[in-house]
């Protein structure tokens, strides 16, 4: 009677949780990844969340403004004596203008505008002395109108700033006009596609007039209005703190609410609504101060799933209480609690469902390891866990019932570990168990038959395949079984070439090929097993060629399609081209080691859920927890495929059931953006809108720090750089070092180009491009070379001009000599011809005898011209040689000179 209770109780209870979800099918499809936050940064209270046009993310908090790249976290804090910093730490409201800056608005210190070039803040401030002032510090919301004005929403009425003219326009409420501001407490706001302004107050929801002249309500009244969204439909949601959500089509004036009623199933699970997502098409988040998230189907207006924290698991929620939540440019949901700090949810993870146990969920898996799994032909999906039996779960992943281990009741597990699974062709089900125990359940049965271990060839059964006779094959620890289904009889196989007389390798997969030869990876080499004749041949690595087996460890083993054979080994995968019975010559996949492989809809081979293969290319493509891989480790040669083409793989973490039909057909590029820049060592305003950098003449080295925007994959990207002008060649990065550094630059201009991969590996076509120009010093620049340049010219001209007028005075002073010495010859030889008229006869005649050729001339001789009578016998010292030669040849010569 009480095991009949308990079973009632059990089906209500899963009736109920079933009943929760109008789409039951979604269960794991959400998981979450949390966001580490470090202890200073003061984000684990999130109220407010927004991205600015760059692509970074800001977090409103009661600690601060938080801005986040996917990799550090920057503060930014009120300073009281400092006007240039943030006006009040507790941020209640963000807002991203259309010039580029961030409005944020305080629960106490009014409004803070970051201005991105300069990165310092302007405060805007209620001081009851000025009217042009905002109406109260206390702001709860902020929007933007397309004329470019800022509406403020405060706790004593509605305030619009207009940029161009600094004014200042209140609104407010008056009992004696309809169309006024229906209460001065307002929080929500919100500014459709169409450019029309909803306001969410105490007193409901109103809407801007197209006159601008006043606001028309929209119901609601009593309520308060606190959040607004807009869906791609173009309907409104409107979020209240005490009476839960409603949805608004302008068009039809419809309304529909959701009430809070946790309970119900189509009922909010909290009263107080504190923001909304379209997490993907067609789906609305509704996000509550207290019961986590509810996930609401756009068409159905249905309440599909629930999102609740489990201390348990790492993939949920920490806290139900919700502070923010927001779907950023590339998809990603993020969610802020109350406490708990950050989460995000990137719905592109979707095609990998990690099912977890938890004992918080009643229809969930019984055991943490979830050894294999595999689906029925009645569509129930059995789970062979590490030590509780096998859970049984219906096609929307609900447990509904299982088998579990009695030792000593014949017709149950004979242990609670499961090793294999496997299905034969009249629906029987083959489990074996770590005690190397073999059992069957027939099509109708409820109890198991068992087949001892001592009729099978020892150890825990790894893997079981069936042939076209029916037989049944199963590998072991210590050999092979073959198994008649029809008297459970079992032959065991051993003897294995290449293996130890009195060891058998042991067994680890086994395929049946067409032509009816096994196939069977082994610890010891790969076998080609005839079941007729009962002989195997032996395939083992042969290190002397690189067609060969890559390991002799091969734990699985995959008849593709098309015929061909993989293998997974300890070396990696290889596909065996040919085999003529004693060559087999293979081509390789993969080096990494392959421990599971199986075939999807589409013809991909996947080595485990983080490797798929494109058949014909060989292409790979990877998978890690950014993708939704999230367990850590596999165990081996568990794999299986669904009917509808799902995955299946176990670990010791749980279930991953793998979509391949899910997965994202291609990568977005994310935008790279530089955070940080540092000229000669000191900060530099302005990386975030930095379009150029100009270093100045004593200027010659900066650092530039980079971050790309794919919040969910940051760990795994790799960056690299190049300075145009300067380097040849790329430097690559990890993203671990995303700090740019250049010094000692030469002048010039140049551009610095930065790049990073995407998801799948590739470079990302989208780069950062920053133009450097670095001016050079005065005596570094092109006209202080040209004056240098002429200036030297000029010094060698003045140079040559010198010497010239050196030389030309020195000619000129060797002239005046030549010209005074002759004046003086002159001189002294009429006072000569004057003193010696005497004795002319007797002078000349003996300057004829002295004037021979033969003779030298010492101390006189005649100079006379042809026509003169008379010598000298003055004594010339300082005539030069050739004046001597010439005087002589005249002497010699002339009629004159001999006459005398």
């Amino acid at each position: 009677m009480v095991r009949n209770l308990r079973r009632v109780v059990m089906a209500l209870a899963c009736a109920w949780a079933c009943s929760a979800f109008a789409d039951a099918s979604r269960v794991a499809l959400v998981s979450f990844q949390r966001v580490a936050v470090p202890p200073d940064v003061p984000a684990h209270l999130c109220s407010a969340i927004a991205q600015d046009r760059a692509g970074l993310l800001w977090f409103g908090t009661q600690g601060g403004l938080v801005r986040y790249d996917g990799y550090d976290f920057r503060v930014f804090r009120a300073t009281p004596s400092d006007p240039s910093t943030l006006a009040g730490n507790y941020v209640r409201a963000l807002l991203v203008a259309s010039d580029g800056r961030l409005w944020a608005g305080s629960f106490s210190g009014g409004i803070s505008i970051f201005d991105p070039r300069t990165e310092r803040f302007t405060r805007m401030q209620h001081d009851p002395r000025d009217a042009n002032t905002i109406a109260y510090d206390r702001v709860e919301g902020l929007a933007e109108t397309r004329d470019g004005a800022t509406w403020i929403a405060t706790s004593a009425g509605l305030d619009r700033f207009d940029p161009r003219t600094k004014r200042i326009t209140h609104f407010r409420h008056d009992s004696n006009d309809p169309q006024s501001l229906a209460d001065d407490r307002v929080r929500g706001l919100l500014v459709d596609r169409n450019g029309k302004l909803w306001i969410g107050s105490r007193d409901g929801l109103q809407r801007q007039r197209a006159d601008g002249r006043g606001f028309d309500r929209f119901g609601f009244a009593g309520q308060y209005v606190t959040k607004l969204f807009e869906d791609a439909r173009g309907r409104i949601w409107i979020g209240t703190e005490e009476h839960g959500a409603a949805m608004l089509d302008p068009a039809t004036g419809a309304v529909h609410p959701f009430m809070p009623r946790p309970r119900d199933p189509n009922g909010l699970s909290h009263y107080w609504v504190y923001g909304f997502a379209e997490a993907a098409p067609g789906e609305l988040w509704v996000a509550t101060f207290g019961g986590g998230i509810d996930v609401i189907d756009e068409t159905t207006l249905a309440i599909v799933d629930r999102l609740r924290p489990d201390p348990l698991l790492d993939d949920t929620l920490r806290d139900d209480r919700i502070g923010a939540i927001f779907r950023d440019r590339s998809g990603i949901v993020w969610v802020g609690t109350w406490g708990e700090g950050l989460a995000r949810h990137d719905p592109r993870t979707r095609a990998f469902r990690a099912l977890r146990f938890s004992p918080n969920r009643i229809d969930g898996l019984t055991h943490r390891a979830a050894v294999r799994a595999l689906e029925l032909r009645d569509g129930s999906l059995w789970v062979g866990t590490n030590g509780n039996g096998i859970d049984v779960f219906d096609r929307d992943l609900h447990r509904v019932r299982g088998f579990r281990p009695n030792v000593n009741d014949p017709g149950a597990l004979a242990d609670g570990s499961i090793t294999c699974l496997a299905q034969s062709d009249d629906g029987s089900m083959w489990v074996a168990t770590l005690n190397s125990m073999l059992h069957r359940l027939r099509p109708g049965a409820t109890r198991f038959e068992r087949i001892a271990a001592a009729q099978l060839a020892g150890g825990p059964i790894r893997s079981i395949a069936f042939t076209r006779d029916g037989i049944v094959w199963a590998g072991a620890a210590e050999g092979m079984a073959r198994i008649d289904p029809r008297t459970l009889a079992a032959r065991t196989y051993k003897r294995w070439p290449g293996a130890a007389a009195k060891s058998s390798p042991a067994i680890e997969s086994i395929v049946a090929a067409p032509d009816g030869t096994l196939w069977i990876g082994s610890d010891n080499g790969l076998y080609a097993f005839d079941p007729r004749t009962e002989i195997a041949t032996r395939i083992a690595r042969d290190r002397s060629r690189r067609d060969t087996l890559p390991d002799n460890w091969v734990p699985d083993l995959l008849l593709a399609r098309d015929g061909r054979l993989w293998a997974g080994t300890a070396g990696g995968a290889a596909i065996l081209e040919s085999w003529d019975g004693h060559t087999a010559r293979f081509t390789p996949v993969t080096s990494s080691s392959a421990e599971a492989l199986i075939e999807d809809a589409s013809g991909h081979v996947w080595i485990g859920p983080r490797t798929r293969v494109e058949p014909r290319t060989l292409a790979v493509t990877t998978f890690d927890a950014a993708d939704g891989v999230t367990f850590r480790n596999f165990f081996i040669a568990s794999r299986a495929r669904t009917r509808d083409g799902r995955l299946l793989f176990g670990s010791p973490e749980g279930l991953l059931l793998v979509d391949p039909a899910q997965l994202p057909r291609a990568s977005d590029d994310a935008p790279i953006v530089a955070t940080a820049l540092r000229v000669e060592g000191k900060e530099r305003a302005g990386a975030e809108v930095l379009h150029a950098l100009t270093l100045r003449p004593r200027e010659r080295s900066f650092t530039l720090d980079l971050a790309a925007l794919d919040f969910a994959d940051a760990a795994r990207q790799q960056y690299r750089y190049k300075l145009d002008g300067l380097d040849a060649d790329w430097t690559l990065a990890g993203a671990s070092q995303r700090s740019i550094t250049y010094s000692r630059l030469p002048p010039g201009h140049y551009v610095l180009r930065a790049g990073v991969t995407t998801r799948d590996g590739r470079w990302s076509a989208r780069e950062l491009r920053l133009p450097v120009t670095v001016i050079p010093r005065f005596y570094q620049t092109a006209w202080f070379r040209a004056l240098a340049a002429l200036a030297f010219a000029a010094l060698i001209y003045l140079a040559y001009r010198l010497r010239v007028r050196q030389l030309r005075a020195r000619q000129l002073q060797l002239e005046t000599l030549v010209a005074e010495r002759t004046s003086e010859l002159s001189t002294a030889s009429g006072a000569s011809k004057r003193r010696a008229s005497p004795i002319r006869s007797r002078s000349c005649a003996t300057a004829a005898i002295s004037s021979r050729p033969s003779t030298p001339i010492s101390s006189s001789r005649c100079a006379d011209a042809p026509t003169s009578s008379c010598c000298s016998s003055t004594s010339i010292t300082s005539r030069a040689s050739t004046t001597v030669t010439a005087t002589r040849r005249a002497t010699w010569s002339s009629p004159s000179s001999r006459a005398c």
